[in-house]
């Protein structure tokens, strides 16, 4: 502990899983650590995903595509993230942003779609 803090284990999981991007239909495997959010992991494997306003929910530059299934196993989008994907461009059924998704151990081996921007249209 430093100066007799102690930081509970569940906020800083060492525990990792594995998800894969798919940047213009091309799958990167990518390793990312559980609780962090999809925009983490991303930019900690160098995905491009923007994440403009640094997951201040005042953008749609990190919008993904979920699976159904994980889509449907996370809680409701709340009221400012659905504004911001109202914006995004190629928005889905199970579009979210990925500032807002946490990644859990029930993720693992998923499929997460990056949409292409429009510079590379």
């Amino acid at each position: 502990p430093v100066l007799g803090l102690t930081i509970p284990r569940r906020l800083f999981s060492g525990d990792t899983i594995k998800v894969t991007f798919l940047e213009e239909g091309e799958p990167f495997e990518a390793t990312a650590r559980i609780g962090q959010s999809i925009l983490e992991a991303a930019h900690d494997n160098e995905v491009e995903l923007e994440g403009a306003c640094d997951a201040q929910l005042a953008c749609s530059t990190c919008h993904v595509i979920l699976p159904q299934e994980v889509y449907d196993s996370l809680e409701e989008p709340c009221e400012e993230e659905l504004d911001m994907l109202d914006l995004a461009m190629d928005v889905h059924d199970t579009s979210r942003l990925g500032c807002q998704v946490k990644l859990t151990k029930e993720m693992e081996g998923m499929e997460i779609v990056v949409p292409q921007s429009l510079d590379a249209r």
